[in-house]
């Protein structure tokens, strides 16, 4: 059906014609109370008095507050106005004679005059109907309990820049055919948002209760980075009154990552949300100074020299990345901090002089009681406290008793001597004495404290890790259990090799951080409440467990999946273990996303394939959406120069498709470097080269190792394997899966005539030989 035909066109477009005429009338207005508020504030700069500046004050901040309330709801309006809504539903609640329109939008607006609802925010309770209910009776939670009621009409709307451009009415049998349209667009540089294709399932992550840790394993092209963002967006609505923005953090892969996702949430309305990579949120916390190795030089060393025959430098690697990793490090880390604490405190008393002030077990009795509760250093600030305050109150008595002392002695003397020059020298002597002593007392007491305090430790993080870490007999002394010797010396003398160097490797991150917690305390204090850690996979539990104590809080939302755990070594391989061993109470939820709506059902038929052969157990092979697209190509060649000219001329194929991203991944770094050669030399097509240091992804083509594009997705994608192979092995599977789930629409395999011999091993039909020499 036309648009126009519509039965309801005329309505339709009457009503998107009112919502943006109040829509502009609201920016107008509201850019007119901006004016006035600037200018008021202004004014009460030029009356602020600072002998009486309360009035001016309250006004200032009075005004600022509704500047920022303005703000906020003026940039909502800016991006209302072109397309206010996407969505109606007519609902009839229990009891209610008529149904309401509902017009569903990323933000609420209201007419002033009778409060009447132009637009809902999709975030409203009630927007859960459009994304969970099917026509008939229905029922979503509020604040007050449950609502039920009739949803009669579900209607989806594309609207750009203004301009109404379908009306799509939604029941039971229709297929999503508003979905289709999104997925079916060409990709640009950024992430977007979601809000008007939100799927069930994802709404029920999006809408999750806050006050329970979940874990979302959700296959590739799921939707999971989107879903964080959104269930973000919908918390801060949510919990407005609890929650600040800045309360949020987000923690992903890298900040090439950030900067793709960086448009979703302000799209959404939402600001000032903290958004980091580990790295350097845990170089922020620890303070250290020391570099830091190639976060990938471990992966990209399994990677190229997977095809040796002796594994024994690998295995530990990998052995090391997974103790560091894992929460019996953590817990050698809490009994070597224990030990700290036992030493900390000299066996000396505090004293002035002769005289006791405190006993060196009182102290120690305050330090490891009293002030338990606080990390190492934090507590000498609490000593020096409890000694000045005794010191002071002791001083006095004691200089009095000391002047008793020697009264005592001036006037037995004056009692049992008669007057004469040896009694008045004597006296004299006495007196000096007195006075010497409470001088000295007097004296010793300005620095008696920092004396005693110059006792105690003062060191600095890396020389506790260090102590630690390349220290074998620390291992025997705080390891529960016997250590394998062997792999102990090996730890110790690896980690030396790096300190030395005043390096670390990024498994050492967590372990600083968490160092630098429990002795010292940040330097900086973060408010957060809660996280999202994306890519999770990639974690260890000892990385969410620091976290989860380091801010003192269970609110998260972590999302990863395991068959793309390229980083397996380090990482999480079970998410039971996590359920069971990080989040102790038992109320963290687990939820799978098994639809996946990036890629054809073409590619990810194939690449389910591919994930298949990795033997990694629990898994559910992702389910495409219906959306059909050509079979995977594979070129295979004998030559280089033409391994070379069916790249180039499959780019200029994509290209003319108008497909806006296009990806040649390889599997590592060193082959993009040789592939990017080879066609530079060329000069017939540009490519740029991405890196883990490259903050933007501005588009066009791109040449990306395999490990670095996890996370992005392309219309299409190229895998060459001019020289590097993939076996049958589970990383490089995991590294071929995660590089043929990065496409969209079309994915082509270019290789050598003996590369790639896996692919033989997939059923048949699944990829079509184009070239084969």
């Amino acid at each position: 059906m036309s648009l126009k035909k519509h039965p309801d066109y005329r309505e339709e477009l009457k009503r998107l014609e009112d919502t943006i005429e109040y829509v502009i009338n609201a920016i107008s207005a509201a850019e007119e109370n901006r004016r006035r508020l600037r200018a008021d504030t202004r004014e009460a700069y030029v009356d602020l008095d600072p002998l009486d500046s309360s009035l001016s004050y309250v006004r200032i901040m009075t005004n600022a507050k509704f500047l920022d309330m303005l703000e906020k709801n003026y940039d909502g309006l800016i991006r209302s106005r072109k397309k206010p809504y996407f969505s109606r539903i007519d609902f009839r609640s229990d009891g209610a004679a008529e149904p309401e329109k509902l017009y569903i939008g990323k933000m609420s607006l209201s007419r002033a005059e009778d409060d009447f609802p132009l637009i809902v925010d999709w975030r409203s309770p009630i927007a859960s109907v459009y994304y969970d209910g099917r026509l008939g009776h229905v029922a979503y939670n509020t604040p007050a309990g449950i609502q039920g009621g009739e949803l009669q009409m579900k209607r989806q709307y594309t609207i750009n820049n203004g301009n109404l451009e379908n009306i799509l009415d939604v029941d039971i049998t229709t297929t999503d055919t508003f979905l289709q349209a999104a997925l079916g667009e060409n990709k640009d540089n950024r992430l977007k948002d979601i809000v008007s294709t939100i799927q069930a399932e994802q709404n029920e992550i999006i809408r999750a209760d806050i006050g329970s840790p979940l874990i979302v394993q959700g296959a590739a092209g799921s939707g999971k980075t989107t879903i964080a963002l959104h269930r973000i967006a919908y918390l801060i609505y949510t919990y407005e009154e609890t929650f600040d923005p800045d309360n949020f953090l987000i923690i992903a892969p890298n900040s090439l990552f950030l900067n793709y996702i960086s448009e979703v949430l302000p799209e959404l309305g939402v600001e000032k949300v903290r958004q980091s990579t580990f790295i350097d949120l845990a170089y922020e916390l620890s303070g250290t100074s020391y570099k830091l190795a190639s976060p990938d030089e471990k992966l990209i060393k399994l990677i190229s020299h997977s095809r040796q025959a002796d594994s024994n430098e690998l295995e530990l690697l990998r052995r090391i990345s997974e103790f560091k990793g894992s929460l019996e490090f953590k817990g050698m880390m809490d009994r070597y901090v224990a030990s700290l604490e036992q030493a900390f405190i000299p066996n000396q008393n505090f004293n002035l002089e002769e005289h006791t002030i405190f006993t060196a077990d009182e102290i120690k009795k305050m330090f490891l009681t009293d002030f338990s509760y606080l990390p190492l250093y934090k507590r000498i600030p609490e000593i020096k406290k409890a000694l000045s305050n005794k010191l002071k109150r002791d001083r006095a008595s004691i200089i009095k008793e000391v002047e008793d002392y020697y009264d005592k002695q001036i006037e037995r003397l004056r009692d049992t001597m008669k007057p004469s020059e040896e009694r008045r020298a004597q006296a004299v002597a006495l007196m000096d004495a007195r006075d010497g002593k409470v001088e000295s007392l007097k004296r010793t007491a300005k620095t008696a404290v920092a004396k005693y305090l110059s006792l105690l430790p003062r060191q600095d993080v890396m020389h506790y890790y260090r102590e630690l870490a390349v220290n074998p007999e620390n291992f025997t002394e705080f390891y529960r259990g016997v250590p394998d010797s062997v792999f102990v010396s090996c730890l110790c003398k690896h980690n030396l090799a790096l300190l030395s160097k005043k390096t670390i490797e990024y498994e050492d991150l967590t372990a600083l951080m968490y160092l630098k917690y429990k002795v010292f305390a940040f330097d900086k204090n973060m408010d957060i409440k809660y996280m999202i850690i994306d890519e999770a996979q990639d974690f260890s539990l000892f990385q969410i467990y620091a976290l989860k104590e380091i801010f003192d809080t269970e609110l998260f939302t972590i999302l990863g999946d395991l068959a793309q755990g390229i980083h397996s070594y380090r990482g999480i391989t079970d998410w039971k273990e996590v359920v069971q061993r990080v989040f102790k109470r038992g109320n963290c939820r687990y939820l799978t996303l098994e639809q996946s709506y990036r890629t054809t059902i073409e590619i990810m038929n194939a690449a389910n394939e591919i994930i298949k052969m990795s033997g990694l157990q629990g898994l559910v092979p992702a389910k495409p959406v219906v959306r059909h697209g050509e079979k995977p190509g594979i070129y295979r060649l004998t030559a280089k120069d033409k391994m070379l000219d069916a790249l180039e001329e499959r780019l200029k194929l994509l290209k003319s498709s108008r497909y806006n991203t296009i990806a040649v991944i390889c599997k590592t770094t060193e082959e993009c470097g040789r592939v990017k050669k080879l066609l530079d030399k060329r000069g017939r097509l540009s490519a740029k080269q991405l890196s883990p240091d490259d903050i933007s992804y501005e588009g066009g083509t791109v040449i990306v190792p395999s490990y670095l594009a996890k996370g992005l997705e392309f219309d299409a994608v190229i895998i060459c394997a001019f020289e590097d192979d993939y076996l049958l092995e589970e990383l490089d599977l995991k590294l071929l899966y995660v590089a043929m789930t990065r496409a969209l629409h079309s994915l082509d395999i270019i290789c050598t005539d003996k590369n790639m011999a896996l692919l033989e091993q997939m059923a048949e039909g699944l990829m079509v030989d184009v070239v084969k020499e």
